[in-house]
Formats: C-alpha cells, structure tokens, sequence
C-alpha cells in the first residue's frame, strides 16, 4: 500500500507464482480505480495478463480491497513513475503519475524535476504542486506540474480626433417647428494654437517565455503615425498635433489638413451661414438670404444676391452684387466688384471699385472708382472721404443721385464729443490719483490701513486701471477720425464724361444741386462753395 494515497489506485505484485494486481478502494468516497489507467500502465510497461481477469479486479477493487493474479509469469518490478504531456504550445506540462509495484521505490521531488528537464522543461516549474503531489498522491490525476509565463498582448496605437470627422450638414429645428437652413455646422473651425488631434502611441506588450524557457511575443500591434499637411507641427514629445493658422481643419483619407482658406461652391441650403477665421472662397454664387463672415478676405466668383457679406479684410466679387435692396457688403480693407446694383449697405475701411454702381448706399473711407467700360454712378447714395471717380454721375432722366466726399458732420460731432468726454476723463483720473496717494501716506505713515480703507484702495486701483483703458480706447479714435478730417481737404469728384443735372453734391457739411449738365470735369470746395474744375 502507498502511504498518503486516499483516492482508489491500484498495485502489481511479482510473486514467485506469477503477477498479481492488488485494487485499493478510496478512502472517504473519493475517486476509484480506472481500467484506462491500469491499460495504458500496461502497455506502457509491455506487460501482458488476462485482461477479463483485471477488469473484474478493478470492478470488485471499487468498494473493498480485492487482490487477484492476473498472469503466470514473473515480471520485473517497476518504481512508481510519471508521464509527462507538454502542450502544443508549450506553455503547460500535465503529469500523470502511476503507483509502484510492491516493494517499488517511489519519486522524489529531485527525480521529478530530473524528469522534466530531461525533457526540456526549464521554466514555470510548480515546486508546490510537486510537493502536494508526494504528500498526497492521487494517481491518475492529471496535474498542472509547469506552467509558461503568457506573454502581455498590448494595444494598438490609435489616433484621438478633436474635430468631427463625420461632418453631415444637418439643419436646425426651430422651437416652432420651421426648419432653419442657415445653422448647419458643417465647418471644424480651428484658432491658432489648437491641438487638433492626439497620439495616442501603441503598447507593444511583454515578452512571455514557454516551458521550454523560449521567448513568446505578444500579438502585434498596429503602429501609427500623424499624416497631415501644411499649417500642422507635432509636439516635442510628437503626441500632439498643434495648428499653426486659425481657420478649418479636415480629415481626407487619415490625412489630416487645416487651411485657413475655405474653398465653397455655393452658398446655399447646402452650407448654411458661413461665420469664418481666415479667408474664403466661393466659386459659386452667394444667394438671398444668407451671410459670409470672415476675419480675413472675401472672393466670388459668381453674383452676390440679396446676402450679408462682411470681412475684416479685403471683398473681390468677380462678377457683382445683384442686391435685391438688401444686400448689406462690409469690409475692413478694399471692395472690388464688378458692378453693384441695388445694395441696401456697402461699405469699406479702404477704397472701392466698380464698373458701375446703381441705386445703392456705397460709403469708404478712402476714394470710389466706377471705373471700367461702363463707369456708372446712377441712382442711391455714394460717399468717401477723399475722392469719387466716374464716368458718368446720374442720368439724363433726372434719377435722384447723391454723391459726396470729405467728413460726414457726424464724425466732426464725434471728435467734439471725444474732446469733452477726454477732458472729464483726466480730471478723473487725477482725481482718483490724489485719492491713492493719500491712502498710500497713511500706509506708511501708520504700517497699514484698516480693513475699510484697504477695501478703498484696491477699489480705486481698479477704478484707475479701468479708467486708463478707456481713455486709451477714446484717444485712438480721436487720432483715427482726426486724421479722415485731414484727409478732406484735398477731397474731390471727378467725372471724365458727364454729370447731369438733378445730381446732388456733399462735400462735409455743404451741398449742392446740379442745375445743368457737366462735362470732363471735377468738383472741389473752395471755402464754402462748391465749384467746378478742369481735370
């Protein structure tokens, strides 16, 4: 009998008389003796018996000891041993161990160990399984006796998007349930500085090693790199895509671009209001209805309709403004349009040109040309403060035309009221000045300020900040529109064909009438009249 062994097992005696099996019935209800086990013992030791006569011992052997001789023949006694399985992918070995014969030597720990690096095994041996397995055998389990060390399989590197990139123009519903087409948000705009995507880098994982103590790598993983164009820089540690420009960024084919030019067809139902950092483009017509904002230059190439257009830069339309008496064109550089017909507003910060200009309100704050194979000022409101050119000014049916340069009196009311409000502005300013000395003297003076009073001299610091602010805001302005006033002195209206009559003349505060048709000539102010010129 093996000592420590509670399940049921079973044993072969070589006697004088030939070999014996002795069954062993478990201890406790636990698991009995196997044919399969004592079979594969058999052949794996080439012993040959009455097979009928085992099967019948192992069957008696599960409740009460049972001993029967199975062969006449003397066999050579066996020690107790284990068979060892390494899986196919080397990375565990099951052993299974068999009893001795009687009288048998029995493993130790060091033989069982011997066997497994016989058969190659140099890594994740169990020492605590091996010793479970001597204190308490049970023969015929299979035990995990080794165990490779798995490898880590990491992740693959990926890109995070800060921006949309599945944009898909959708218009809003309103509270009422209208359907408003100009809110689309169909445009990633990006500032200067913006980081517009993050790398996130891949994890390679770790090395695993088999029972065999060979290397095991984890799965690969996808590596990934920013593809981008111009206006992009990396970070130094190269995680962070950062834009170089204020304007809109997109993703084509995981190539990541931002320009600060934005290239539209139309504008239409399809792109809604566009409200733009940068310069934009459009190949296409600008319809009724709808407004391009833009912080840099405004380009059509096709007709303006009764739209809103604004940009703090410079306006090209290409063909012209059709304006539907609604059109409202605001620039803060120069316009040029090939003509404008019906605008409620147009406006620049600089000049504008046109082939000709048609019952619209057109004001700029250096010269107007209706320049060009027409060169038509007919009908609205022209104003600039240095100069308007034209061909021809209003019409021989009399269309009420008003032209006008130099200051409008609103600015010189400006300037006076700049004046006054500068004037209050110091003496407050001194004021609080004096206030913050005197707070200052008692600091001194005393060490410090009761809660009171310090509450006083910081509310007055931020009074005077304020007030600074303000004063620098108003004497800006002042310089700007002095320096316009200046600029009308030399301020004149030339027509190199004709100005007929009905047309009316501003120049600053004064006006006149053309009570006759005028010929090649321009138009000055002389002290308080307006006269008439040779070019």
């Amino acid at each position: 009998m093996v000592e420590g062994c509670t399940t049921g097992y079973f044993q072969f005696d070589s006697r004088n008389d030939g070999l014996y099996i002795i069954v062993y019935p478990p201890q406790n209800g636990g698991r009995t003796a196997n044919i399969d086990d004592v079979m594969y013992y058999l052949d794996k030791k080439k012993i040959e018996c009455d097979t009928a006569k085992l099967a019948q011992a192992v069957r008696a052997g599960s409740s009460t000891k049972t001993e029967l001789k199975v062969s006449d023949e003397k066999v050579h006694q066996y020690s107790e041993f284990g068979d060892y399985r390494i899986s196919a992918d080397c990375m565990k070995v099951e052993a299974v161990f068999y009893p001795p014969f009687v009288g048998g030597g029995v493993l130790t720990s060091g033989e069982i160990i011997k066997d497994l690096q016989y058969l190659g095994v140099k890594h994740g041996i169990d020492n605590q399984i091996i010793e479970q397995i001597l204190s308490h055998r049970e023969y015929g389990e299979a035990y995990k006796i080794a165990v490779g060390t798995q490898p880590r399989d990491g992740s693959d590197g990926y890109i995070e998007y800060k921006f949309n990139t599945e944009l898909k123009p959708r218009p809003k519903m309103n509270d009422d349930g209208t359907v408003d087409f100009h809110t689309l948000e169909n445009i990633n705009h990006v500032n200067k500085g913006d980081v517009v995507a993050v790398l996130h880098k891949e994890d390679r994982g770790d090395d695993g090693i088999d029972v065999l103590g060979r290397r095991v790598p984890p799965r690969k993983v996808k590596h990934v790199i920013f593809r981008y164009g111009r206006n992009l820089s990396q970070s130094e540690d190269g995680t962070e895509l950062m834009s170089q420009v204020s304007g809109h960024v997109i993703l084509e084919n995981d190539k990541i671009f931002v320009s600060n030019v934005l290239e539209l067809v139309n504008v239409d139902n399809s792109t809604g209001d566009i409200d733009y950092e940068g310069d934009v483009v459009v190949k296409g017509n600008v319809l009724a209805g709808f407004t391009v904002k833009a912080t840099g230059d405004i380009t059509v190439s096709g007709i303006v309709e009764g739209a809103t257009v604004i940009a703090g830069g410079n306006i090209t339309f290409n063909r012209g403004i059709q304006g539907m008496t609604r059109a409202v064109v605001k620039a803060g550089g120069n316009i040029v349009s090939k003509f404008i017909e019906s605008a409620e507003n147009v406006s620049a910060g600089g000049s504008i040109e046109a082939d000709s200009i048609l019952h619209s309100k057109v004001t700029a704050k250096s010269t107007i040309k209706a320049s060009g194979r027409n060169g038509l000022i007919i009908g609205g409101d022209v104003k600039a403060v240095n100069m308007i050119e034209a061909k021809t000014i209003g019409n021989a049916m009399g269309t009420n035309t008003s032209v006008g340069v130099g200051v409008d009196p609103s600015m010189k009311r400006r300037v006076d009221e700049l004046k006054n409000s500068l004037g209050k502005l110091g003496d407050n300013k001194i004021q609080l000045n004096q206030l913050l000395n005197a707070l200052r003297k008692k600091q001194d003076a005393e060490g410090g300020l009761d809660e009171a009073k310090h509450e006083l001299q910081m509310k007055t610091m931020r009074n005077v900040i304020m007030l600074e602010q303000e004063i620098n805001k108003q004497k800006k302005e002042l310089e700007e529109l002095r320096g316009q006033i200046g600029e009308e002195k030399h301020a004149c209206i030339k027509v190199s064909d004709a100005a007929y009559a009905g047309v009316k003349l501003t120049f600053g505060d004064q006006c006149m009438f053309l009570k006759q048709k005028y010929d090649y000539c321009q138009f000055v102010k002389e002290g308080a009249d307006i006269k008439s010129a040779p070019i």
